[in-house]
């Protein structure tokens, strides 16, 4: 079901609407919790706190963006605030990070080489300012839309675009510099 229809149905009190788009969204968002440097408490907590607001409010809540954009700049704006503005965001440790599954079909040697280059890359990614940081993870981790970034980070889908081409430019330039 689309989150358009599931959001609708959930305005008319429908509860299975409401548990659905909560089981598709929960492992994203806890997950993206823990890339904001929530621990698992507290990214359990904001999460149940975001979703019983949305039940509460729900006949008058107005939505002018995707509901997946809506539920990460919430979640964004709930973590910044426990953790305090001013408090440095924490990446993701290396064991949260989401992996991709790697196809059956690929050699271990495949296998092995995809892993150490997304390891090499995670590491320059890391040396990237936190604004850069924060942008490309939230794509490349997140597969959110540079619009959906925009919107959750209330900055420019541009800006994200500028971000996201310095990231790739980053580390292209770095692999660049190891194979020489």
């Amino acid at each position: 079901m689309e989150d358009i229809e599931l959001l609708s149905k959930i305005k008319t009190d429908d509860r299975e609407a409401f548990n659905s788009l909560f089981l598709k969204y929960y492992p994203l968002l806890s997950d993206f919790c823990r890339f904001l440097g929530a621990d698992n408490d507290d990214g359990e907590d904001i999460i149940a706190d975001l979703f019983l607001d949305l039940w509460v409010k729900r006949e008058r809540l107005q939505i002018h963006t995707s509901i997946k954009s809506y539920l990460y700049g919430a979640i964004k704006n709930r973590v910044y605030t426990l953790k305090g503005k001013s408090q440095k965001v924490e990446l993701l440790p290396e064991e949260y990070a989401s992996d991709k599954p790697i196809g059956d079909h690929l050699r271990p040697d495949e296998i092995l080489f995809r892993k150490e280059r997304r390891l090499m890359i995670e590491r320059f990614i890391d040396e990237l300012p936190e604004q850069g940081k924060l942008i490309f993870l939230m794509s490349w981790h997140h597969q959110l839309e540079h619009h959906e970034i925009a919107e959750i980070l209330n900055i420019s889908p541009n800006t994200v675009k500028t971000h996201i081409y310095r990231a790739i430019n980053y580390c292209r330039k770095r692999l660049l510099l190891l194979n020489n």
